[in-house]
């Protein structure tokens, strides 16, 4: 079965994760933080990673980016797991390049669901296609110049 790697700051959240996907048939790697995440994911053999938003130190969402952004984790499947269920955070994430978004408190059956699809994504021979895809919709997103909110002046001519 795949191996799925958990990144959550708190001990118990990685606890009902595993058990969880132990049910499943997974095997489970679990990281406390971001960085111990990188380098497990660096070490290879990680199949899916599922991430919580709020961890100290680098964000769920950083680490999302920057797995992304390297040749050999482009692909990966990423998930992000949180209570933290703003509308932002959730848009941030998905732009930071996660494939899904499961809140928490969510149901052991629909975890299951998810990681199968995450799963299954990566395996499919024509998502090699989808990936380059989304690849180049990630990087032409960050080269496009975000709004700034500037005010508009402008003068008003009178006629009589």
């Amino acid at each position: 079965m795949a191996t799925v790697l958990i990144a959550d700051d708190d001990a118990d959240h990685r606890d009902l994760l595993t058990l969880a996907l132990l049910r499943c048939g997974h095997d489970v790697v679990e990281a406390a933080d971001a960085d111990a995440a990188l380098r497990v994911v660096e070490a290879g053999g990680i199949d899916a990673v599922l991430l919580d938003i709020r961890m100290p130190g680098t964000s769920g969402i950083e680490l999302c980016r920057l797995l992304r952004a390297g040749p050999a984790t482009a692909d990966l499947p990423i998930m992000l797991v949180s209570a933290d269920v703003n509308g932002h955070r959730i848009l941030a994430g998905m732009d930071a390049g996660a494939d899904d978004f499961l809140a928490k408190p969510y149901q052991r059956a629909e975890l299951a669901a998810r990681v199968t699809a995450l799963l299954l994504r990566r395996e499919r021979p024509s998502s090699k296609s989808a990936i380059a895809a989304r690849t180049a919709l990630l990087a032409a997103r960050a080269a496009v110049p975000r709004p700034v909110a500037v005010p508009v002046l402008m003068e008003l001519s009178r006629t009589a």
